[in-house]
């Protein structure tokens, strides 16, 4: 195995929103998805990871317009 070294930045999806974990007991709402998809883009992430951190609890199972936003605005697969 080589030296390569991937980035694979992960988002936490809440609703429409990017969050971020406050001590494992709350949320904190850091912004639009699509805007920090491209500072990832911008800075050579390879990949990026979604995640929906409340789709179990409402029975959710889609990002797909979160999705299409950002690959309106950067090309990662």
């Amino acid at each position: 195995m080589t030296g390569l070294v991937r980035i694979i930045p992960r988002l936490d999806i809440k609703g429409p929103n990017l969050v971020k974990g406050v001590h494992l007991e709350g949320l904190r709402v850091l912004g639009k998805p699509e805007h920090f998809a491209r500072y990832y883009y911008d800075h050579g992430a390879d990949e990026l990871l979604y995640i929906d951190v409340v789709a179990s609890l409402y029975g959710r199972n889609s990002l797909t317009d979160i999705i299409t936003r950002t690959a309106r605005e950067v090309f990662i697969p």
